[in-house]
This record gives structure tokens, C-alpha cells and sequence, in this order.
């Protein structure tokens, strides 16, 4: 059977007719044709010659009325259509992924987190941008792509212009390949920033949509969201990838505490990343912590509690420097599979939305910072990836190193806007007061206060602890002359007792003598 519809039917009645020198304007067609052995088929008729055929030959007589075979045509004819229409695929519209910077060891680590997560049950689609020196490593990491074939991957493509990667990019993320390795000279680095940030918002501002999440990993992150902000990209969408302080924080306290990393939580990186000391237990938890006071697995306890200080984090976390430093030394590598998690773990949050997670974002003057500077705050996410600062209370001598911190992003921007040609100048009050924090006055005051309370706490424990001891010491000394005395009792009742007998026995021997 041949089921056409009413547009094409006429047409195809007609072709088939002039093809086999019938001569037929009515539906339906009716011929016969031994399809598998070949022949021109056998002209029949209409429906009524196809009824005598089939009495003819085979004895069988049609007692559906016309009116029905017509009703039983409209429903094939319906059914056809309405197969024809499912078997037409809705458009597949993908996420639109963009990696800027896809050359480096970290992007190679990064992409493979991007399938069997969050994305799981939609399709994405890669750009891999970098500069066209880096050809080779972005056909090679495309070909690996493709032979993972996840079924996540609608596509991936390469491109050197960075306009081409952000044309309906959902997610923009930028991997600074800036640090203090490639621009020792700080002054320098700041000027690398600017360069390279300008002339990626430059490039994207007319292209890029409006409710893309914009993510940037590096050295300068907070510094180039601000650069990006100020040469065009008007939306708010841009945030900085914080994690990998985080991460590293709540892993050394998992460590001293005896607890899982995923114990702990409420870790906060503050202000300018990678600044020193910028991770943060102050408004920190966590649970399963075996201590003075422990509860359930639901119970949380303040870190600052679990530490059993304030300000732990001061002497006991490196700087991003000094650990990044420590596992080349070790490795040979840079700390690639660490920061790469970090980006991942970031995208997640901004996907699937976050409770409680640490980011850099533009500040609307949270935490007393400057309006419009990109800056680490404990943020909450929503499920569309609204990012919220989360504000509490902190310590003044957290306070007092967010406010420097922010004046430090200012000095930095003035630099790299060419308003001031003196890194020194521009950073060193700033720096000078953030790293010597201790010695100011008020904050100092209250630290000795703390300290001295701290030391009379400890003294006050150690005489206890010596108190008890002694106590200790006297009780066993008293059961031990206890046990003594007893012992010596028994010793003198025993050789009572046996004199007793020897004497008994002794005159039992005189009086069997005299006998």
C-alpha cells in the first residue's frame, strides 16, 4: 500500500499512471505486482475492481460498506501523518560551553569533569578557544573528546577568535594563564591583566548574551572581573573561582580535626584571591567532630570551637604561593587536578544552585567594600545561578582585613588603567598595614586581651591538672600502704597459725613419749 497525502497524492497519481500507461483519476489506485520477481504490475482499477479481483480469485467477498472504507482511508491517512510528524526529531538545543584558554594542562584535566555530573541527561556543546600557536593541542584534545564518546557531547569545535566563542556561549569560562611564574615582576603582571582582559571584553561585549555566567580562574581573577566590568561587559553574571583555597582549608582541618572534608563547611575566601590569609574559619561548622561536647552526626560545632582559637587559620594554612610552590618541587607539575576540581566544583554550584559556597562576585557594598569591585564573599546560589551574598557578623580583625584588601583591588585597578605608574607606590601603604595587621593598636589590644585569657585558661588548667594528680598520686599511695598492711596481716596470721600447729604438734610427740 502507498499512502500519500492530499498534496502530493494528485502528483504521485498522475507520475505513476504516465509511468505504466494506465490511465486512472480517481483514489485509490489499485494494481497488482509481484514485487520480488520483477514486472510491470497489473492495472486493476478503483476499490470496486479491487473487490472483484478478489472475489474472482480468491473467493472472498467485501461486506464493508463504501461509506466505512472511506472511514477506514481518513484513519490510515491520519495515522500516516501523525508517524510521519513523530519520526521528524525535535532540534536538539545544547549548552553552549566556552573555554578560553582550553590549551592549558588544567583545561585537559577540566573537561572530562564536565560529563557524568551536573550536565547528566543534556546535551553540551565545546568551544575550545586559544591562540592559534596552539593549534595542534586543541585538534589533539578535540580528537580525545571524540573518542571518549560521552553522550553528553553534541560537539565540540575550535576556534582562535574569542568573538566566535562567546556567540551564545551559556557559560564563558576563562582560565587566565597569568601568574607570579609567567610575570614575576609584579607591576608587570598587573599590566598582563589589563592587556588581556581589555581586549577580551573588547572582543565579546557586542556578542556575549545577556544572561551568560561568565566564570574566570587565575592569579588576577577579582582584578580582571573589574577590567572586564569597566571596558563593556555590562552583566552582572561574572564570578571568580575561589574553591581551591577553600578546598585546601577544609582538607587541613579535616586533617587536624579527624573528620572527612565533607564534615566541614562555611569556609570563606575573603576579598583579593591569592592573597595571604584570605581563606576563613570565622562563620565555619563542622560535625562528627569527636571533642569536649559531641552529638549526633547532625550536630554542628563552630570551627572556631572545634580549633579551639580564633584565627587558626593565620598560622596554619600556606599561602596559594607557597603551596602551589611545594607541589611542583614535589611533582614537576603544577597543581592542575586540584585547580581543575575547583573550577568544576564552582560550575556545579552555579548549575544545580548552592546552600552555602564561597565565590568572587561583583559587591553592592557587602562587608563595608567598594560597589562594583569583584570580590570573595560566602554567597548562597540559587537553582537559575543567582548568586546572593550571605551577610554576618565577623571579628575586627577579619573586618579590618576585608577593608584593606578592598583598598589593595583599588590600587590595583589604578595601575592597570595607567592612573598610577608606581607599583610601589600604589601598594605599599596598603600592604604594609594588611600584612602587619598585628601591629595595630586596637586590634592588638584585644589579641593580647585574648592571648592572656588564653595563657590564664592554660595556666589555670595545668594547676587543676597538677591538683588531680597529686590527689591521684596520694589515693594509690593510700592503697598501696592499704594493700601492704593487709599482705603483712596475713603474713603474721599465717605464721601464727603454723607456730600454733608446730607447738601442737610437738606435744602431741611428748605425750605419745611418755606413753
Amino acid at each position: 500500500a502507498v499512502v500519500s497525502t492530499q498534496s502530493t497524492g494528485k502528483e504521485w497519481l498522475t507520475s505513476t499512471c504516465t509511468t505504466h500507461g494506465w490511465q486512472h483519476t480517481s483514489s485509490p489506485l489499485v494494481w497488482r505486482e509481484l514485487v520480488d520477481r520483477g514486472g510491470a504490475g497489473t492495472y486493476l482499477g478503483g476499490w470496486d475492481d479491487f473487490k472483484k479481483m478478489a472475489e474472482h480469485w480468491y473467493n472472498y467477498t467485501d461486506k464493508l460498506e463504501d461509506g466505512k472504507v472511506k472511514d477506514i482511508s481518513s484513519e490510515n491517512k491520519t495515522g500516516y501523518e501523525q508517524d510521519k510528524a513523530a519520526s521528524v526529531k525535535a532540534p536538539i538545543k545544547p549548552i553552549n560551553i566556552s573555554l578560553i584558554g582550553a590549551a592549558q594542562p588544567i583545561a585537559y584535566q577540566f573537561l572530562p569533569l564536565l560529563f557524568n555530573s551536573c550536565f547528566k541527561g543534556t546535551h553540551l556543546a565545546i568551544t575550545l578557544h586559544d591562540l592559534e600557536e596552539h593549534k595542534d593541542t586543541l585538534e589533539g584534545v578535540k580528537m580525545e573528546l571524540d573518542d571518549c564518546s560521552w553522550p553528553e557531547l553534541h560537539s565540540v569545535q575550535i576556534t582562535h577568535c574569542i568573538k566566535q566563542a562567546a556567540i551564545n556561549a551559556d557559560y564563558f569560562i576563562i582560565l587566565d594563564p597569568l601568574d607570579n611564574k609567567s610575570h614575576p615582576d609584579r607591576f608587570q603582571l598587573v599590566k598582563a591583566a589589563s592587556q588581556l582582559y581589555r581586549d577580551i571584553a573588547t572582543a565579546i561585549k557586542s556578542d556575549i548574551k545577556p544572561d551568560a555566567k561568565i566564570l574566570i580562574n587565575g592569579y588576577k581573577a577579582c582584578l580582571g572581573g573589574m577590567l572586564l566590568k569597566h571596558y563593556g561587559i555590562t552583566c552582572d553574571n561574572i564570578t571568580v573561582v575561589l574553591t581551591l583555597d577553600e578546598q585546601r582549608m577544609r582538607a587541613k582541618l579535616a586533617k587536624q580535626l579527624s573528620v572527612m572534608p565533607s564534615d566541614v563547611s562555611g569556609i570563606t575566601v575573603w576579598g583579593n584571591v591569592p592573597v595571604h590569609h584570605v581563606a576563613s574559619t570565622a562563620i565555619g561548622s563542622v560535625r562528627c567532630h569527636e571533642g569536649a561536647i559531641t552529638g549526633p552526626g547532625t550536630y554542628n560545632k563552630t570551627i572556631t570551637e572545634a580549633v579551639n582559637g580564633e584565627n587558626w587559620e593565620f598560622s596554619n594554612v600556606h599561602t596559594r604561593d607557597d603551596r602551589d610552590q611545594d607541589i611542583f618541587v614535589k611533582s614537576g607539575r603544577s597543581p592542575d587536578m586540584s585547580s581543575a576540581l575547583a573550577v568544576h566544583r564552582h560550575l556545579v554550584s552555579l548549575v544545580t544552585g548552592s546552600p552555602n559556597t564561597t565565590m568572587g562576585c561583583v559587591s553592592r557594598g557587602q562587608y563595608n567594600t567598594t560597589p562594583g569591585h569583584v570580590f570573595g564573599f560566602p554567597v548562597t546560589v540559587s537553582e537559575s545561578g543567582e548568586v546572593s551574598v550571605v551577610e554576618e557578623t565577623v571579628g575586627e580583625k577579619l573586618q579590618k582585613i576585608i577593608e584593606l584588601q578592598d583598598k589593595q583591588l583599588s590600587a590595583e585597578m589604578r595601575i592597570a588603567l595607567g592612573e598610577c605608574d608606581d607599583v610601589e607606590h600604589a601598594l605599599q601603604h596598603v600592604e604594609v598595614t594588611l600584612w602587619n595587621i598585628l601591629k595595630d593598636p586596637p586590634t592588638k589590644k584585644v589579641l593580647e586581651m585574648k592571648e592572656a585569657e588564653r595563657v590564664a585558661k592554660e595556666e589555670a588548667e595545668r594547676k587543676a591538672a597538677e591538683i588531680r594528680a597529686k590527689e591521684e598520686a596520694k589515693r594509690k599511695a593510700e592503697e598501696e600502704a592499704i594493700r601492704k598492711a593487709e599482705e603483712e596481716a596475713a603474713a603474721e596470721a599465717a605464721a601464727a597459725a603454723a607456730a600454733a600447729a608446730a607447738a601442737e604438734e610437738e606435744e602431741e610427740h611428748d605425750y605419745d613419749a611418755e606413753d
